[in-house]
């Protein structure tokens, strides 16, 4: 049934502008009024336990939203960002177990929003990397503070947030844990000369990027 507000602009002889802006405040208050608002937007949500379990020492959580549904339907992704990486926590046979990626932010370049009608998509430029990382439907509410995050991330400005605690924590493990991403990312690099995406100065420079 069409709503007797949206008639009544048609019928009052409005133009096209007017008349989309109305229905699109109806479709946002239908949207709000039936409680599905997470389904097309995405939501805000509490930091899961086994993520918690995966923060080092100091680390701190920022953000943590749950992607629309409307980007899949029965298990939706959760979207963690910290002061240290961005993780996104990918459930499995039908949220009873998960799988936790994350993406450090030193291997970022720079950070684009997208912003939707309902939702908004967040694209992080990698740097060793030839696809994007993308955050899609996201709350258009929360899209601009994480971008603005990640954004910090990327020009180091969590550096010396994390306390003595988790400096000493990462002297031994996360040296290996860097040297072991360096090796991965060499590989990937190796990878992409030898396919021709990338010149031999693209390949030289990029590789001395990574041993330092």
């Amino acid at each position: 049934m069409v709503n007797p507000e949206i008639m009544a602009v048609v019928a009052s002889g409005h133009n096209f502008k007017t008349i989309a802006v109305n229905i699109y405040i109806y479709i946002k208050q239908y949207i709000n009024k039936m409680g599905i608002k997470s389904f097309f937007c995405g939501k805000r949500i509490d930091v899961p336990e086994d993520v918690k379990k995966e923060l080092i020492p100091g680390e701190k959580v920022l953000h943590a939203v749950r992607q629309a549904r409307i980007e899949q339907p029965i298990t939706p992704d959760a979207i963690i960002v910290t002061t240290e990486r961005v993780m996104i926590r990918r459930p499995k046979l039908f949220g009873f177990t998960a799988s936790n990626k994350d993406f450090r932010y030193s291997d970022m370049g720079n950070v684009i929003v997208h912003k939707g009608v309902l939702n908004s998509t967040i694209r992080v430029k990698m740097r060793f990397l030839s696809d994007d990382l993308m955050l899609r439907a996201i709350p258009n509410s929360e899209a601009p503070a994480i971008s603005s995050t990640i954004q910090e991330g990327i020009d180091g400005r969590f550096e010396g947030m994390d306390g003595e605690g988790s400096k000493t924590y990462r002297t031994p493990r996360m040296e290996t844990e860097r040297g072991s991403s360096n090796e991965d990312l060499l590989k990937i690099l190796k990878l992409r000369y030898v396919k021709g995406e990338i010149t031999r100065e693209e390949y030289e420079r990029m590789k001395r990027d990574i041993m330092e």
